[in-house]
């Protein structure tokens, strides 16, 4: 499947064109893109490390995620729209960068395991202990410093 005709289309948007053509506006929302990211590895770093019984082991994890849950939705969200908006700017920059695709899959991997696993998970302090909430704690770390370490190839590769 040839997808250079949508990063085309991507490219040729009126936002992407705007963003292009401003000085101002792509550092505006690469900070934006990075704030979300901080925040967003942040806490999920902590909601994963009291998974692993690292630190904070006298709150339970349903009261670490929580607390930490609106801020952890609320970096997504700002991580995500302004990762969209530097890629209509630079979509065909993307399209031929061998980072981006593993960009991409790691996004797709981490956006899936947290409500289809995690957040399931982390309901109940029943399952404290589990080895599978290890597993995935462990994979939602690889997967979201995953996507940070591949975001930052993209300008390298």
């Amino acid at each position: 499947m040839n997808l250079l005709p949508f990063f085309k289309w991507c490219d040729a948007t009126w936002i992407g064109e705007v963003i292009r053509q401003s000085t101002t506006i792509f550092p505006v929302i690469e900070v934006l893109h990075l704030f979300g990211l901080t925040i967003l590895l942040g806490t999920l770093t902590i909601i994963d490390l009291r998974i692993l019984g690292i630190g904070m082991r006298r709150q339970s994890i349903p009261t670490v995620v929580s607390n930490l849950g609106p801020l952890t939705v609320w970096a997504a969200v700002v991580t995500i729209v302004s990762g969209i908006l530097l890629f209509l700017s630079e979509a065909l920059k993307c399209y031929d960068n061998q980072a981006f695709p593993w960009k991409m899959w790691l996004l797709l991997a981490g956006i899936l395991l947290y409500p289809l696993f995690q957040r399931r998970m982390t309901r109940s302090g029943a399952l404290e202990s589990s080895a599978q909430m290890k597993i995935v704690a462990v994979l939602s770390l690889v997967f979201w410093y995953g996507v940070a370490l591949a975001g930052r190839a993209i300008a390298f590769v």
